[in-house]
């Protein structure tokens, strides 16, 4: 076992790091990969989005300086991403430019009648099972909480078994699946589960 495995985690909101480096954003802008067909693989989600990263919707882990997970939330329809028009008609010009990001802004605006809306959860692999991912939604919960919430929300793919044991065991409950969503009919996006978990204690 390592010093940094044997150094104490923790977890703070991206905009109380001092400077939040280039390493940081690269890992928060590979996530939304089943928005891969419109936003590009990782290293053009990185150019369309780390310019814009809200760090005040954004809980990082870390253990001394090394960055291992993050949790990314989104309340009052402001979530971890505000990108304008001008990366996405740099990316890819003016017509596919204007298209792909009216795509992304109708995927951001759809999860706006969620209160609470956990956007993302990623651990990196060399330290998982370590109870992060776990300490990440007990802090998410807190800033839930922190905001006026009495719920925290979530859409989980239906093929990522994993990930709904992991909110199950943190006590979220399924509310509903969606095997093809409105936007499903026309784009590929896959099916997902809507999970809730309450913050207020059960009688």
């Amino acid at each position: 076992m390592t010093d940094i495995d044997n150094a104490p985690l923790r977890i703070a909101l991206g905009s109380s790091l001092p400077e939040p480096d280039e390493s940081i954003a690269r890992m928060i802008t590979s996530g939304r990969n089943s928005l891969a067909f419109f936003l590009g693989d990782e290293a053009c989600r990185y150019r369309l989005l780390a310019e814009s990263i809200n760090w005040d919707r954004i809980l990082i882990a870390r253990r001394d300086c090394s960055t291992l997970g993050y949790a990314a939330f989104k309340h009052h329809r402001r979530g971890p991403f505000s990108p304008g028009v001008r990366p996405f008609l740099r990316e890819f010009g003016w017509w596919r430019g204007v298209l792909r990001y009216l795509l992304f802004a109708i995927t951001e605006g759809r999860e706006w009648y969620y209160g609470f809306y956990l956007y993302g959860l990623h651990v990196i692999k060399h330290a998982r099972h370590q109870g992060i991912a776990s300490s990440l939604l007990a802090a998410t919960f807190d800033q839930a909480r922190q905001a006026g919430y009495d719920r925290v929300e979530l859409e989980v793919q239906v093929k990522n078994v994993r990930a709904q044991r992991l909110y199950a065991h943190m006590g979220f409950t399924r509310i509903r699946t969606t095997p093809v969503n409105w936007l499903g009919r026309l784009l590929p996006f896959p099916a997902v589960i809507n999970m809730r978990r309450s913050m207020t204690p059960q009688p």
